[in-house]
């Protein structure tokens, strides 16, 4: 038997040589990890198992702690107790000193190592809540954690860790928007900083899938079933289903933190809504044309004057302007009443619904088609990069040319809560061939979507970029917006948004 002292601190990676573990890259991102929540969304044959198996036994090595594999079955538990098991019990051969109390009977749920120094591991069942309440905590391993309901960790396991402030680890495969999501965001936001999170395909494991996303076995698993499986079980999607409009999104990718650049320009953009909620999202555009949306405003049954009121007292940051604003065309009078009492808006029907040239040839089928269309091209990552590189270059806002190619060019600060969740539900339904995309996409729900799809036509679309003088004539924006009581006419009768300080 291996002589071990009874350290307080376990080198990981002396422990894991020790016993002839070698961690592919994206498991040492878990291993390295020093959050006390840490949840990994992983595809099937990651090797989520054995790296929280892995991870959990040099933390067994440290005297009175005490441990939990919290399975939503025993059968699932089991998986990562075997790691434990193989790793303490036969190969460093603990199991030879009569010291050591083991059981591993899995059609009993008896399952559990007790060391000599008083420490535990050992399994339980959500299966029986009865066996979870009473005990305090060092660690806990969520096994298969989406499976789990809700309550098992917020009314059980919870406040066992908060005694000797222990520590828990999710891993697991995704099943859509449930409780586990929730706790994966939280691992994605600077405001909780002792959550960390990760999404790891399953084709990020170089030992069974040594050509990554290209191996034969993920296409032929890729090719022989649905598209929405295979994102969900393989990629570790959470929103991996049949109708999602963007499906470029993932949060992992593009919720980024950003710091208003007062020398970056600032835009505005509303939904307009009463019953429904009013959004209003401002987005800045870097000097390499990424749209950094960092702030949202989202309330129902207020008035106009009532929102701007609220808008126009937030806390700015330093610096702090609004360049311009935009609007859906339907309510050209909201569009007038915000250029009037609070900052120039431009309301452009083209934006929403399409139009035609002088000649009668179409310039936009569908406004919210090219909406779409243009929101989902800023989603999509560049072929064959890699945004991880790139993304200390983003939150320091400092990207070279080369950086700019890794990451997407559409990026959402963690606070717009309300976006990130239409980005992650928004879908079209199946629909009859005579049913239109527009006519059958969810009429709810998507009111940050809409109010940045304007925003972007307005600005990327249409033109405020480059030369908005190519739209409008000084008096067609005066008729449009009612900004002449704004001085924003010019010596030339024509005007350029980057020319124009608000």
């Amino acid at each position: 038997m291996v002589h071990v002292e009874r350290p307080q601190v376990v080198s990981k990676a002396a422990y894991f040589k020790l016993v002839g573990y070698e961690p592919h890259p994206k498991q040492w991102l878990f291993h390295k990890s020093r959050a006390r929540f840490r949840a990994p969304c992983c595809g099937r044959r990651f090797g989520k198992s054995r790296m929280a198996g892995m991870d959990v036994q040099p933390k067994l090595l440290v005297p009175d702690r005490r441990a939990w594999i919290v399975g939503p079955t025993y059968d699932l538990s089991e998986k990562e107790f075997r790691v434990v098991w193989n790793s303490m019990i036969v190969r460093l051969k603990f199991g030879t000193d009569r010291r050591v109390k083991k059981a591993y009977n899995k059609k009993q749920g008896e399952m559990r190592i007790e060391f000599p120094w008083g420490t535990v591991i050992e399994c339980r069942s959500a299966d029986h809540p009865e066996n979870l309440v009473g005990e305090s905590l060092d660690h806990v391993i969520m096994s298969e954690a989406a499976k789990h309901k809700q309550d098992t960790f917020e009314r059980y396991i919870r406040a066992a860790l908060s005694d000797r402030r222990g520590s828990a680890d999710f891993p697991t495969t995704p099943e859509g928007f449930n409780w586990f999501h929730k706790i994966w965001q939280q691992g994605l936001s600077p405001d909780h900083p002792d959550f960390e999170s990760w999404r790891f395909p399953s084709w990020d494991n170089p030992f069974v899938f040594p050509e990554g996303r290209n191996d034969p076995e993920i296409k032929l698993v890729e090719n022989t079933t649905t598209d929405a499986w295979f994102l969900q079980e393989y990629g570790a999607d959470f929103s991996a289903f049949v109708g999602k409009i963007f499906g470029d999104w993932q949060e992992d990718v593009h919720i980024r933190s950003h710091k208003f650049n007062p020398e970056w320009p600032n835009y505005g953009a509303f939904d307009w809504g009463f019953t429904n909620p009013l959004a209003f999202v401002e987005f800045q555009i870097d000097p390499w044309g990424r749209v950094h949306v960092w702030r949202e405003h989202y309330r129902s049954y207020l008035r106009l004057e009532e929102h701007l009121r609220i808008i126009e007292t937030r806390q700015n940051p330093e610096g702090y302007r609004l360049d311009c604003t935009f609007g859906d065309a339907a309510d050209p009078g909201a569009a007038s009443y915000v250029t009037e009492h609070f900052a120039p808006c431009i309301a452009d029907p083209r934006a929403k619904s399409g139009t035609v040239d002088e000649k009668g040839k179409k310039v936009f089928e569908s406004g919210w088609r090219e909406g779409i269309e243009l929101v989902g091209s800023y989603l999509k990552l560049r072929e064959g990069t890699s945004f991880i590189d790139a993304s200390e270059a983003v939150t320091e806002g400092d990207m070279s040319a080369v950086d700019m190619l890794r990451t997407p060019f559409l990026l959402v600060d963690p606070s717009c809560v309300n976006g990130i969740r239409e980005f992650n539900h928004y879908r079209a339904p199946e629909t009859r061939a005579e049913v239109n995309t527009r006519e059958a996409a969810q009429k709810f729900d998507d009111h940050f979507l809409d109010a940045l799809r304007y925003g972007m036509m307005h600005v990327i679309k249409l033109g405020a970029l480059g030369h908005l003088s190519d739209i409008y004539t000084v008096q067609d924006f005066l008729e449009k917006t009612g900004a002449q009581s704004k001085g924003l006419a010019t010596d030339s009768g024509y005007f350029d948004l980057n020319d124009l300080e608000f």
